[in-house]
């Protein structure tokens, strides 16, 4: 089956804070196709109990699909790792500290009322914010067969000013973004070189690895969001390509 697959380089021009070693591109871009579809950030239909896949028609990706499973045809950038490196061995985190204190507000002293600090709205917090000095990710992507490999920069740049956890702050801000075909150069966006590119769900094997660790993840966005948790092998496992033969080499429909 031919692919068509593009690299997306994002600079940044400040530290990425997150509490994950991967970043997924498909993670930021599904925030910027759910502006463009319901001209708004989603989240409210979500904490309202909707369906977490209001963007899914601008979403500019293909996906790979098993059965019922599926992801989208985009990988994760290593956050916390030099290339090269063993991620349990060298990740490489910095931490500071998020604070945020209501207790002290004089406007509440003086309406004399009391205000829970700890929990609620004015819960205060005191938590550690784990980031990573790193000034470029490296995505690959293939994008869906109707779609345009532009409109993945034209969504960033429209709707997305950064990347990871408190962008209001100052972190993870996107500073350029360039694009290459890479079809070449990288088998898809799912397996290249040995290994998987991104959170894959352990169904998209066809038979037990031996010795290949899997663990409860999401698989596509909003990678918060439970309903998209299943067993799956962390971005960058490394596993034998012919265990994957269904979801890299799907059986191609007869031709008259």
């Amino acid at each position: 089956m031919s692919r068509t697959v593009y690299c997306l380089r994002v600079d940044l021009g400040s530290p990425i804070a997150a509490s994950d070693p991967y970043i997924h591109l498909d993670s930021f871009v599904s925030f910027a196709a759910g502006v463009e579809a319901i001209g708004h950030d989603g989240l409210a239909e979500l904490e309202d109990g909707g369906e977490p896949e209001y963007f899914v028609k601008e979403m500019p990706f293909r996906r790979y699909e098993v059965g019922d499973e599926w992801v989208w045809a985009t990988t994760a950038a290593g956050i916390a790792t030099t290339d090269g490196t063993d991620l349990a061995e060298h990740e490489r985190w910095s931490t500071t500290k998020w604070r945020k204190h209501f207790d002290d507000d004089p406007v509440h002293q003086v309406k004399e009322t009391h205000i829970n600090t700890s929990s609620g709205s004015f819960k205060s917090y005191n938590a550690a914010l784990p980031y990573a000095g790193v000034d470029k990710l490296t995505f690959f992507f293939e994008p869906a067969p109707d779609s345009d490999p532009e409109r993945v920069v034209e969504l960033i740049e429209r709707h997305v000013s950064g990347i990871g956890k408190k962008r209001s702050q100052g972190f993870g801000q996107i500073r350029d973004l360039g694009l290459v075909d890479a079809t070449e150069t990288v088998e898809s966006a799912l397996y290249h070189n040995g290994a998987l590119l991104r959170s894959t769900p352990a169904s998209f094997a066809d038979r037990v690895i031996s010795g290949v660790r899997m663990e409860g993840r999401t698989v596509r966005p909003p990678y918060w969001h439970a309903a998209n948790q299943t067993m799956a092998f962390t971005p960058f496992t490394e596993v034998p390509r012919d265990a994957f033969r269904e979801v890299l080499d799907p059986t191609e429909p007869a031709t008259a």
